[in-house]
């Protein structure tokens, strides 16, 4: 994953003086091969490792982020 961040927040997390990131609720898909978007609001998510035998080939890290989505901002 990467995310762009403004240098004062990089050089505390570089430094360890920050270890909470906040972040949009959101996700915006694009689809690769049409260029079409979807936007999906995250409900929950939470980190797990990755089963290489469900994932090979999708994910390079040993933990992934597994990510709710829900269609509204308020739902369930």
């Amino acid at each position: 994953m990467k995310l762009p961040i403004k240098q004062r927040y990089f050089d505390k997390i570089k430094s360890g003086e920050k270890k909470i990131e906040f972040r949009d609720a959101h996700i915006t898909f694009i689809c690769e091969e049409t260029g079409e978007t979807l936007v999906k609001y995250v409900r929950s998510c939470h980190v797990e490792n990755r089963d290489k035998d469900c994932y090979p080939d999708v994910l390079n890290d040993n933990r992934m982020i597994v990510f709710y989505l829900i269609d509204k901002l308020f739902e369930g």
